[in-house]
Formats: structure tokens, sequence, C-alpha cells
């Protein structure tokens, strides 16, 4: 495994690459996140974790996730909490599939792909001139001089002042001895990266939350309808339609499907356990709760956390009621960041060695998308780079794709034979 820190060119190359799995995808990414993790505790240390220690457990998880082969640990565990018999599982796994469909697969890579773009590729200019030189997917900011286009655009808008804050929390953080404003400061920035990433990913978790029971209802006996008719509907609109937009029949079981993943299927993974987010949040062995929940200093980052949670601990740590809701998912979340923010387990390596090993090589893989021209933003000022995916061709087969024809065609009447 090597040493060498990552750069932007590494962040953007492996967000880029096109010709792997989802699940292989989300595990080099998991892995990535880990080694950004490691390259910022040069600086801040290792006392207390930052928001990529979080990261790489849940794009590891995510990577289980998106693995839908015969045999996946993931359906063979959904189907065990749904008490589903041996002999039913194959029959299971064909329904899990037809319900999920490829949306669930593309929508939950997109959101994975496009957060580690943007939140990797500020992590390693944290320390550069210009900090906010991040890469961001959507060409609207006005923040960052190169947002690539190469990515679809299936994301919410999410407030910039939570990305720069968390830049300002984490070079603060840098800068001081004393341990309990860094531990602080590092807890704004994770609250404050989490604040901007989980509204990035608030229209793909919909989609793939959303997109069992709007088949169900909505599409299929529209894709039936259009086998007989021939002629097409628009399914990407229902699914990708907001939930209050939907019929009454949807929403109601749209809210009763999200609530029962949530309470009983749903964990967020982490080193030492899964925490089952439908059931109040506990400290692990070796945390004191009262200690992780004592009162915080620094007031930026005191009134930040109140955005989200108070300091009614038990509230703050009940279980989580709906995934889908962005303020419950970042109450919970803010209350994991202090429950385990000195967990040091988090910066462990995920993979056994011979799988890291490979993920490191897998990272090499592809070219760096290549800037096709310059925009100017909405404000006049300041220019963005517009991106391409880069393409790998065999000289021989790039003289094909692009042979004409046209010289060497030639007409012969069919009343003479040829000779």
């Amino acid at each position: 495994m090597s040493d060498t820190p990552i750069t932007a060119d590494d962040v953007l190359r492996i967000a880029a690459y096109q010709d792997r799995s989802a699940a292989l995808q989300a595990m080099v990414i998991a892995y990535s996140y880990h080694r950004v993790a490691a390259d910022l505790a040069e600086r801040l240390g290792r006392e207390t974790n930052n928001w990529y220690c979080y990261a790489t457990w849940t794009s590891k998880a995510i990577g289980e996730s998106l693995d839908l082969r015969a045999g996946s640990p993931f359906i063979a565990g959904f189907g065990s909490r749904l008490g589903v018999p041996r002999r039913f599982r194959r029959l299971f796994r064909a329904a899990l599939l037809t319900l999920l469909g490829p949306s669930y697969q593309l929508g939950l890579a997109l959101a994975n792909r496009a957060i580690f773009l943007e939140t990797a590729s500020l992590a390693v200019t944290l320390w550069d001139d210009a900090p906010d030189r991040f890469l961001k997917v959507s060409p609207e900011s006005d923040l960052t001089p190169a947002p690539p286009e190469f990515l679809a655009d299936l994301l919410s808008p999410a407030d910039p002042r939570y990305l720069k804050d968390a830049v300002r929390f984490t070079r603060e953080a840098a800068g001081t001895d004393d341990p309990q404003a860094r531990a602080e400061l590092m807890l704004g920035a994770n609250i404050a990266l989490s604040a901007y990433e989980q509204a990035r990913a608030q229209a793909s978790l919909e989609l793939v939350l959303y997109r069992p029971v709007r088949w169900l209802t909505r599409v299929s006996w529209r894709s039936l309808c259009s086998l007989v008719t021939r002629k097409p509907f628009p399914r990407i609109r229902l699914y990708t339609a907001a939930h209050a937009d939907q019929p009454w029949l949807t929403r109601t079981l749209e809210s009763l499907w999200s609530s029962l993943y949530t309470r009983h299927f749903f964990a967020v993974r982490t080193p030492l356990s899964d925490i089952r987010v439908g059931r109040p949040l506990t400290a692990p062995a070796g945390v004191d709760i009262d200690e992780a929940w004592a009162p915080i200093r620094d007031e930026r980052v005191r009134k930040l956390a109140e955005e989200f949670v108070t300091e009614d601990r038990e509230a703050s740590t009940a279980g989580v009621a709906d995934w889908v809701s962005y303020p419950e998912r970042m109450r919970f979340i803010v209350a994991y960041f202090r429950v385990y923010q000195r967990v040091r387990a988090l910066y462990t390596v995920p993979f056994a060695k011979e799988v890291a090993d490979g993920l490191a090589q897998e990272m090499e893989r592809g070219l760096v998308p290549e800037a096709v021209g310059d925009m100017l933003d909405r404000t006049g000022l300041r220019r963005r780079k517009v991106y391409r995916y880069p393409s790998e061709t065999d000289p021989d087969a790039h003289e094909m794709a692009h042979f004409d024809f046209e010289p060497f065609l030639e007409a012969i009447p069919l009343d003479q034979p040829a000779t």
C-alpha cells in the first residue's frame, strides 16, 4: 500500500472511472477515504476522528449493499431478517431485484461517487492557498472554479456555507495545540461536511428507498400497458418526482416502507459493530457518554450542532423514525459523531491486507478527465472548467471506429456480372 498522499488528480480519476462495477467502485472509494483520513491525521492527529474516518466505513457498507449477485451477503442478510425460508431465497432475490431495479445501484453509486468527488477533493486541497477550490458535480455553483460535468446531476442542492465552515474549522484545528479545542473544531468540521453531503444525497436517497413502492403502484401496470400499446411512458419522471407530488396511496406506502426499513433493517457500519439507526444510540465500550456529551465550548461549533441536535441527550440519541428525513438523519449523525469522536478504531484499514493491496492497485486505473473548455460563472467574474471522460483506445480500434467507406465505394450494376 502506497504512503503517497492522495491528490486532486487521484480523486478526479477515481470518481470518473467507468469500467468498475458499482460494488467495486464503492470499495475503491472506501479505501480512498481511508487514505484521505490518514493523510489528514498527519496534521490533525488521531486523538479525534475526522469525517473521512466515518465515510470509510459507510462507503464499505454501501459497496456490500451494491453487490446483488447470487450468494450476495446483502441479499442473504436481508432475507434472514425478513425470515425468508432458504428454499425460497432464489425467488426472494428475483423479487428483490425486480423491486429495486437498476435505479437502486445507479442512484446509490452515483451519490457515493459524487460525494466522494466533492468531499475528497476538498480534503486534498485544504492546505492550499485557495481552500475553496473543491470539485463539484453540478455546474451551477458560484463557489468553485472547476466543476466537472461528467457525472449525472441527480443530486440535490446544498448550502455551500457548510463547506466553508468545514474548511475553516479544519484549518483552525490543525493550528491549535489545545486538545479540547481541536476536538471541538474537528467535530464542527465533521458536522458541516455531513450537513452538506447529506443534503446533496437527498434526491438519490429518495430514488433508492422509494423506488420499490413507485414500481408497484405507478410503474408496473404502466409497463404492461406499454407492452400492449407499444407506447413508451416517462418512467424516470415517476421515479424521481417529489414525495409530496405522489398520489395519496403512493405517499402512504412510501412513508410506511421507509419507516419500516429504517426501524428494522438499516444500520450504520463501524469497525466495532453495526449501529441500528432505528434504535437509541448507545456508547460503545470504553466511551464515557457523559464526557462525550459535555457542553461544547466553541460558540460557532455549538450553534452549528444546535441546528440538528439539542442538549437533551435522550432526545438527540433516540432512534430514527424515517431515514429519508434530512433533519432526522442529521440528528442521528451528529449524535453519532459526538459519541464516537474518540473511537480510534475508525482509523483502521477496513479490509484485509490482500484486499487493500488490490484496491490500491485498482485506484491507479483510468485517466484524469480532460478539461475541454472554460465557462464564466453566474457572476461573470470567475472561470470554471468543463471536463469530459478521457478515452483509452487501441490505435487500430480507433482507426476502425472512424473509418470512412465513401472513397472505396463502387456501384456495380446487377445485370452485369462482376469480373
